[in-house]
């Protein structure tokens, strides 16, 4: 997500991600949203010397989308009309896709991407992006994120990614301290040993201090980006989820079991009421989290502790390997008067120039593309901060199988909780996962 300016509250990727999920499945296709009024605007008159854009934003990152749209104008000559869309994101441009007021361009986020491809209510982008005089080159975005925008077959492109959000370890370094803990994990990344057994020895360490150490959430983000982290496998090559039947992956799970019996780690639907995963690491009662970008703004704003990043820990103590990642992307309305220039502006918003306007000075987000690792060194905050892309490069984002069937998306959370309460032992969780994530009865 784009960056956030002064000291304005942050609408995290994920709650951005979650408006709007009940309920969306299906609703592309079917009446649910028929009797809905529409909004009013839409696509611009053919030949319009202006555009319509649409996305999320808090504040901060909407008075950086304008600042981009009146750039763009000087530039271009074509106006684009930034309109903020509050609350319910999806829900409300569903309901506008239907009523034929979308706008000509706007963000998709993984719950409807695939639902808008299958109902071809969103343009090809591969055309355009093969003419000589496009302005980018989508081979200069990390491979990883650009499956979850292809169509069910792998043919086509349907969004560019706007930038993006790695799974990295973040650490409370005067938790560390206090605990003992004399090589912290930025520092055994380097040395090559930030492997399984080093995470557990930290965590072992931080418990006996009375904090929390790590807390392990039901999605994907958290299950997936685990398990591949220790080289476990996920998905096979046709999408299907297959980590229960790994034994990389089953090996993972039982170590995450364990350390969630000896109270290392925390499962995150059973913290007591009110307090969120981030907000304990704020408060400095929480001394790892394994979130994206999104929470630099908020550390920012702290000075009662010192804080750094890592990778998430390997098999080798040394690689940085293959985690999870989130992701959102910039659509064009295939209903748009304006094909060229909608693509056009796609196409600049999410190129180098784009994301380096965007994300500038502060952002909370990691660009998608190659060449602009200096957006997240700014400043030297945090220390290690060049990990943020090296990260991105090497990770996937939303399983195409939960792309493609939405209403998996939706419910997975809420399925993975049940589990997680019921304390289900590993390889049954493992199995029941993999069936809910395939569509197999369970």
């Amino acid at each position: 997500m784009p960056g956030v300016i002064g000291d304005h509250p942050i609408l995290t990727r994920r709650r951005a991600l979650a408006l709007g999920a009940a309920g969306v499945a299906g609703a592309v296709s079917g009446p649910a949203l028929a009797g809905c009024a529409a909004q009013t605007g839409g696509p611009t008159p053919a030949g319009s010397k202006s555009l319509t854009w649409s996305s999320w934003a808090n504040p901060g990152e909407a008075e950086r989308f304008r600042q981009f749209s009146t750039d763009y104008q000087q530039r271009t000559g074509i106006d684009p009309l930034f309109q903020i869309v509050v609350g319910d994101y999806t829900q409300k441009l569903l309901t506008r896709i239907v009523g034929d007021t979308a706008p000509d361009a706007f963000y998709v986020n993984e719950i409807i991407m695939g639902q808008l491809v299958k109902a071809k209510l969103v343009t090809d982008f591969e055309p355009y992006a093969a003419q000589g005089d496009a302005e980018i080159d989508l081979d200069q975005f990390f491979p990883g994120l650009m499956n979850w925008c292809r169509g069910p077959d792998g043919s086509g492109l349907y969004g560019i990614p706007v930038d993006c959000n790695p799974k990295v370890f973040w650490f409370n370094q005067n938790l560390l301290t206090e605990a003992g803990v004399t090589e912290n994990p930025a520092q055994l990344q380097e040395a090559g040993r930030w492997d399984q057994n080093a995470l557990t020895e930290l965590l072992t360490k931080i418990k006996s201090t009375g904090k929390r150490g790590m807390v392990f959430e039901a999605n994907w983000f958290d299950l997936l980006g685990w398990i591949s982290t220790f080289g476990g496998a996920t998905l096979d090559d046709q999408g299907r989820a297959i980590f229960h039947e790994d034994p990389k992956a089953l090996a993972v799970l039982e170590w995450l079991w364990d350390q969630l019996a000896d109270g290392n780690v925390s499962y995150g639907g059973t913290l007591p009421r009110g307090q969120g995963v981030d907000a304990l690491f704020y408060g400095g009662q929480l001394a790892t989290i394994q979130y994206g970008r999104w929470i630099l703004p908020n550390l920012r704003k702290i000075d009662s502790f010192t804080y750094d990043i890592a990778p998430l820990p390997s098999e080798s103590g040394r690689d940085i390997s293959t985690t999870a990642v989130y992701c959102a992307a910039m659509c064009v309305n295939v209903k748009t008067n304006n094909p060229v220039e909608a693509n056009q502006f796609a196409a600049r918003f999410c190129n180098p120039e784009g994301q380096r306007f965007r994300l500038a000075g502060g952002g909370n987000a990691v660009p998608a593309i190659e060449g602009l690792d200096d957006l997240v060194t700014e400043g030297g905050v945090p220390e290690h901060g060049h990990w943020f892309t090296e990260i991105a490069a090497r990770g996937f984002t939303t399983p195409q199988i939960l792309v493609n069937y939405p209403e998996r998306s939706v419910n997975l959370s809420t399925n993975l909780d049940s589990l997680m309460r019921a304390k289900t032992d590993f390889r049954t969780f493992a199995q029941k996962a993999a069936g809910y994530m395939n569509g197999e009865a369970v």
